[in-house]
């Protein structure tokens, strides 16, 4: 009995690793998917979400359960993956692309100030633009230089490790870049779904066309960052500086409004403009070149 429940779990075990061996990439997304899904239960089914369970979550436990479904989705599900896949080169290959910090200056220069310029110039220069009501003061400064790097972890660091690291090779190798960042832009939108029915997830939501403005700034995004890959010769890091300027330029602009943002088509057009520059100056190739 014990011998035959012993070659049961190590049939399973095989049959586990030989379905992510045929399917990485749907493999990633399931386990992306159900890892933060999963992870993130006890925040969308509660009083603050669907009303499932009648529970009210402080804000410390909804910070915490948040990050948990960070790492539980994309990040593990990158590492998990490609461990099996792989092996432990593999592992070491995406942790190489995660520190890779040796990059064109036209990467920095992308990540850094053309991101974040273009979606809070779109705030504010945009007819019917937002106003400043905050003073910049030495303390505002200080605010949003410490918040850059706060919100490295709150976000950036765990998703684009899946996200550019592990999926956006495999999705340039089957199709047209183009096509792999639109793609890999709709699934990514879309793992958030869990926390568009939350009150406290910080983006604006009001109604549908706020969600199909966020659709599109995430799929530009995508675009965006598909390209900054490539011209950093598959950086993560600059991924993740990339993505980490987006969120961190919606803050900025909410620190001197004195709002939070509730449109986010301002931010949706601003990416939409740099993923149509992208794909024009390099001829829908978007930097990637086939090894």
């Amino acid at each position: 009995m014990i011998n035959d429940a012993a070659t049961t779990a190590t049939g399973t075990g095989r049959s586990f690793t030989g379905l992510i061996r045929r399917h990485p990439l749907l493999s990633f997304f399931t386990l992306a998917y159900f890892g933060s899904w999963l992870a993130w239960s006890p925040w969308w089914l509660s009083s603050s979400g669907l009303g499932l369970f009648s529970y009210e979550l402080p804000f410390s436990a909804i910070a915490g359960i948040n990050q948990l479904g960070l790492f539980a989705g994309p990040f593990l599900a990158a590492f998990l993956v490609t461990r099996i896949v792989e092996g432990r080169d593999g592992v070491k290959r995406l942790w190489h692309t995660i520190t890779q910090w040796r990059a064109k200056k036209l990467a920095y220069v992308l990540a850094l100030l053309v991101i974040p310029a273009a979606i809070i110039g779109c705030y504010f220069l945009l007819p019917g633009g937002l106003s400043i009501g905050e003073a910049i003061s030495f303390s505002v400064v200080g605010t949003l230089a410490s918040t850059f790097f706060i919100y490295l972890l709150g976000g950036p660091f765990q998703e684009e490790p899946g996200w550019r690291g592990f999926t956006l090779p495999r999705l340039q190798n089957m199709f047209h870049p183009i096509v792999a960042a639109l793609v890999l832009g709709v699934v990514h939108c879309f793992w958030h779904t869990p926390l568009f029915f939350t009150e406290e997830w910080d983006t604006a939501r009001g109604d549908l066309g706020q969600l199909v403005a966020y659709l599109v700034l995430v799929v530009s995004l995508s675009v965006v960052l598909s390209w900054l890959v490539n011209v950093a010769r598959g950086s993560v890091l600059l991924a993740i500086l990339g993505h980490n300027t987006v969120n961190w330029a919606l803050f900025v602009v909410a620190t001197l409004t004195g709002e939070a943002v509730v449109n986010n088509w301002p931010a949706a057009i601003g990416m939409t403009a740099i993923a149509a520059l992208a794909i024009i100056v390099t001829r829908g190739r978007l930097g990637y070149k086939r090894d």
